[in-house]
């Protein structure tokens, strides 16, 4: 689980700078308080949304889930993550396989 976690955590980092850059990472984390340690997926999706709105928010979220994948050397085939997109059933997927 803490390996996950800290997969997830590079994820966001990896995912988010492809999108924002390196500084826009570190100020959206900063403005969302979250410079430490990242809440679950859950919650970090709700403050993505109260930030970026629906469409900004897929956006990052994709770029993070494919990001976590290729960590986790996962085919990106394996994950739908082009047509409807829920962020929390495909981070619950990639968490179940890593702990295999």
């Amino acid at each position: 689980m803490d390996d996950f976690a800290a997969t997830f955590t590079s994820a966001v980092h990896g995912g988010l700078d492809k999108v924002l850059g390196q500084s826009g990472t570190e100020a959206v984390l900063v403005h969302m308080k979250m410079t430490n340690n990242l809440p679950d997926p859950v919650e970090f999706h709700k403050k993505l949304l109260a930030l970026f709105g629906v469409q900004g928010t897929l956006s990052l979220e994709r770029a993070i889930v494919k990001d976590l994948a290729l960590r986790l050397k996962w085919s990106l085939a394996l994950l739908n993550i082009e047509d409807t997109f829920d962020f929390h059933a495909t981070m619950l997927a990639l968490e179940k396989g890593a702990q295999r």
